[in-house]
């Protein structure tokens, strides 16, 4: 039997295990196979500086047959970095043509949010789950977004410069990402984005959580179990909108920068305990750095106890640190 005469599908098994400079002189054999080669070698590209692959870019926007074969695409440029304006015009056509990809991770220059403008104009990414991006949330990345009906995963504006904080938030449409479940990004666009979508992972950059924001985070359509954020309000009244409005929250980090060099009285400890009690599903919590302890409650596994003190340097038993001594609250 003739390797041409192999199904496609045990030939792209092959290849799997072939490594790329193999894969390479695979694809200049003959024309049967180089499709083969192409499809394993082309199948996640990962370019950036130190990697020495950039101009990875320019096979990819100037040949579309191969681009459709990628399926994760990751690129970064250091901000400091000599890019010209071509280049990101190449970037431009290559996301155009990568119209099957399933993870997309753009962490360019944050003011070129224009590379998605002409694929958000003319095609769709129905396969794309996860994408990533160093750009504010503005017109071009909800374009593009209209464009990704099966995103589960989304991270944009983490890091929201001055001029765009102040300036007015794109439409997003209702329709758009209605499947997102996780989002990263700065508390301005999780107030979009979160609301009216299934999202249960929150993880908010920048700018500061207000306590006027939680509502909004509520207004996912599922319960919001997984949190992260910065805030400048005082932690115990934080803690406690949080259970008001997010009380099935099962992990929570949060980085609070109000009275941050102040170190924390017994009474705050026991104070924060106190709210942690109510969260009835809260496995895991984090204080500005510092882990907050926790064990079952004894004969009621459904109950967590809470550390309501500051740990001691002394060595406890393994009994007395778990529920002998004062540090717990029961």
């Amino acid at each position: 039997m003739s390797m041409y005469s192999l199904p496609v599908e045990l030939l792209d098994s092959i290849a799997q295990y072939l490594s790329c400079s193999s894969l390479a002189a695979l694809a200049q054999t003959c024309s049967a196979l180089c499709p083969v080669a192409q499809r394993v070698l082309y199948c996640s590209v990962s370019a950036s500086a130190w990697s020495q692959n950039l101009c990875v870019i320019d096979t990819l926007a100037n040949k579309p047959h191969v681009a459709r074969f990628v399926r994760s695409f990751y690129i970064a440029i250091d901000s400091l970095a000599p890019v010209f304006l071509a280049y990101y015009r190449q970037l431009a056509k290559a996301i155009l043509n990568m119209s099957e990809l399933t993870s997309l991770t753009l962490l360019v220059d944050s003011s070129v949010s224009w590379v998605l403008k002409e694929a958000s104009s003319r095609i769709h990414f129905p396969h794309l789950l996860q994408f990533t991006c160093s750009f504010s949330f503005d017109e071009n990345v909800a374009r593009f977004l209209d464009r990704t009906p099966s995103l589960l995963e989304l991270e944009v504006d983490s890091i929201p410069t001055v001029f765009m904080r102040n300036s007015p938030l794109p439409y997003l449409a209702p329709t758009s990402i209605p499947q997102l479940q996780q989002f990263i990004g700065s508390s301005r666009a999780a107030e979009l984005i979160v609301p009216g979508r299934p999202v249960s992972s929150i993880h908010l950059n920048g700018g500061g959580l207000t306590e006027d924001d939680i509502p909004l985070l509520a207004r996912s359509t599922v319960p919001v179990v997984i949190l992260g954020a910065v805030t400048n309000a005082p932690p115990v009244p934080f803690l406690e909108t949080l259970h008001r409005h997010v009380p099935h929250l099962v992990y929570l980090r949060v980085m609070s920068t109000k009275d941050i060099f102040i170190a924390p009285t017994a009474e705050f400890y026991e104070q924060v305990a106190s709210v942690l009690t109510s969260f009835t599903e809260l496995i895991a919590f984090e204080l500005s750095g510092m882990h907050w302890g926790s064990q079952v409650k004894q004969n009621d596994g459904a109950k967590r106890v809470w550390q309501s003190a500051p740990l001691q340097t002394r060595n406890h038993s393994e009994d007395d640190l778990l529920f002998g001594s004062e540090i717990f609250l029961a």
